[in-house]
């Protein structure tokens, strides 16, 4: 409870003291509170809508290609997967590239570098009617040297799901797609994802049903495991996500999952707020427990907990400056196994399609006894979409 009731402290006073800083996450601060305005996915990530490409290339990008008599209506306007030319209404490819370097402690004997091809996708939905009110969502990934539940350097489905739109307040999704929880953030090592089976490659056969209005969201989540897994290590169960607008550009959600496979038994629990500040300016946290059991062995539960604070600086349009800080333990009950990571840099839009971040993170672990050296990474990462 101590433990709980510190980081609580910290998320409240980075909230309430944090009115200078200038942030966009999930684009709350341009007044668009709902993924579903930008994403195909209505809780966010996958492929962009058309009116999200546009928005990327208007208001998020900078401008340097471009004169000073180009209108913004130009710019969206050839945002799409071949620029101005347009495609038939039933069909919107795409394509995702995430590249990262890092150097691992920098400046000393025992630095390393390292090249990571983080993402390559290939997107393609498929549209039975103008209105997309059945859509068929699809990414295809190739794996690299990373691996996914085993395999590498192979091309696999990463998500699939059909998406129906039975009004402007209620969706469908039914296949194989994201986990409902949390703040859903790129970065998939945060302590809100992989940490507790949300990461980049947990996408989850399985159906999801969204309510979403002006002032609130709620979805519901029922899912048996991704398909490329073995069937013990399938995690089958239910998650649920809600949002209030307490007032305009300030939002704050709850979540919920429960899931167990042969081996380990889930259960987290989270609250989390965004706020925007100005045109494209805001903050976000996330505060979770999060019960794991190891069904194997048949030890107690470990109850552990999580913080995630993220600030987004806005410089001017497309170039910003990024902070994140995260604390997790594993064991509330343990005096040890307290861990803490804080990265900052910058985030940049350059051109249209194009992002671009230069981070430098610290990370550390401490206890009531003892602690270890502070560990330095630098980072570049490159994304090009398309």
């Amino acid at each position: 409870m101590q433990y709980m009731m510190k980081h609580l402290i910290i998320v409240i006073s980075l909230l309430l003291f944090s009115k200078t800083v200038y942030a966009y996450p999930e684009f709350i601060g341009y007044a668009y509170s709902s993924c579903i305005t930008c994403h195909y996915n209505g809780h966010g990530g996958g492929a962009l809508s058309d009116y999200g490409r546009a928005l990327f290339a208007t208001e998020i990008a900078a401008r340097h290609i471009y004169s000073k008599e180009t209108e913004e209506e130009e710019i969206g306007a050839s945002s799409g997967f071949f620029g101005k030319s347009q495609l038939p209404w039933w069909i919107r490819p795409g394509l995702k590239y995430r590249g990262l370097w890092m150097q691992l402690n920098p400046g000393s004997k025992q630095s390393m570098d390292r090249y990571i091809n983080m993402q390559s996708d290939v997107n393609l939905n498929l549209f039975m009617d103008k209105k997309q009110t059945f859509s068929v969502i699809t990414t295809a990934a190739y794996t690299g040297l990373e691996p996914y539940y085993g395999k590498t350097n192979v091309w696999f489905m990463r998500e699939y799901y059909l998406r129906y739109k039975y009004s402007n307040n209620f969706w469908v999704y039914l296949g194989q797609l994201d986990k409902v929880f949390g703040l859903r953030l790129v970065d998939h090592t945060a302590v809100n994802r992989k940490a507790i089976t949300l990461g980049q490659y947990d996408q989850s056969q399985g159906a999801v049903l969204h309510w979403t209005y002006p002032t609130w969201d709620f979805a519901v989540n029922a899912f048996t495991g991704n398909a490329a897994q073995e069937e013990y290590d399938m995690q089958k169960g239910y998650s649920i996500s809600g949002e209030y607008q307490v007032y305009e550009k300030f939002k704050v959600g709850a979540s919920a999952l429960s899931s167990e496979s042969e081996k380990d038994q889930w259960k987290i629990l989270a609250l989390t707020t965004r706020m925007g500040l100005s045109k494209g300016s805001a903050v976000m946290a996330e505060i979770g427990l999060k019960e794991r059991t190891n069904l194997v062995t048949g030890k107690d539960a470990e109850l552990g907990g999580y913080t995630l604070i993220q600030s987004l600086i806005s410089l001017t349009r497309g170039y910003n400056i990024l902070t994140t800080l995260e604390t997790a333990k594993s064991d509330l009950k343990d005096a040890a196994g307290d861990t803490m990571r804080w990265s900052f840099g910058t985030l940049m839009f350059p051109l249209p399609r194009t992002e671009v971040r230069l981070m430098a993170t610290n990370s550390k672990s401490l206890s009531d006894s003892s602690g270890t050296f502070d560990a330095w990474a630098v980072q570049g990462q490159f994304h090009l979409s398309y």
